[in-house]
């Protein structure tokens, strides 16, 4: 069993169209390997037992039927079309993706930013400029995907993207090739203490 040609053509058609909607480069970490590969492939590696590989190819041709023929109103199960692109982002492995939308946040290019380092108390630091904002990292982290080995350092993501949203900090997300950064005002007083907080994994990058 595989998606047909036809899904995948409607499954990388609606992916560079929410992409472009969040601002989210499609050379991005994680997103490329969807315009490059076979989806086949790709489902095989996160659905390693042939069950559940064949259950996921059933919905998602599914979903992307129920996506092509409705209405933007109500589609039944779900309440609305972005509902049925949520779950089809989620099987295909970019929760992180699906997420998004749902905080107010900025995402930039980190090729369109201009990188720097700045020593502060005694520590190298990243800094990045960007829309004549000097911001300075926090944290980083990898691929959209989440593997065994990259859920934990996602989810400590997820919950700072939370907190600093539910306070108010000025931040940007950046993405690359090959990492996420998030980055924080350098006038926030907040930025010092989280540059502490995540030195451990800063340290790798500096």
């Amino acid at each position: 069993m595989q998606l047909s040609p036809y899904t995948q053509y409607y499954i990388r058609k609606l992916l560079r169209q929410y992409l472009s909607y969040i601002h989210y480069p499609l050379t991005g970490v994680g997103v490329c390997n969807f315009f490059q590969t076979d989806l086949n492939q790709l489902l095989k590696q996160l659905y390693s037992k042939g069950f559940e590989y064949g259950i996921k190819i059933q919905e998602l041709e599914t979903l992307i039927h129920l996506h092509q023929a409705s209405e933007p109103q109500k589609i039944y199960p779900y309440e609305t079309l972005s509902e049925i692109e949520q779950k089809i982002f989620w099987i295909l492995g970019l929760k992180f993706l699906a997420i998004l939308p749902s905080m107010p946040l900025t995402v930039v290019s980190e090729a369109s930013a201009a990188l720097f380092h700045f020593v502060l108390n005694g520590q190298l630091h990243q800094g990045i400029r960007h829309a004549d904002e000097l911001y300075g990292m926090v944290l980083e982290f990898g691929a959209v995907r989440l593997s065994e080995t990259e859920s934990s350092q996602n989810l400590e993501a997820y919950r700072l993207l939370l907190e600093l949203t539910d306070q108010s900090i000025p931040f940007i997300l950046t993405v690359s090739e090959f990492r996420h950064g998030i980055w924080v005002s350098l006038r926030a007083p907040s930025y010092h203490t989280l540059f502490k907080q995540n030195t451990p994994i800063l340290k790798k990058i500096a």
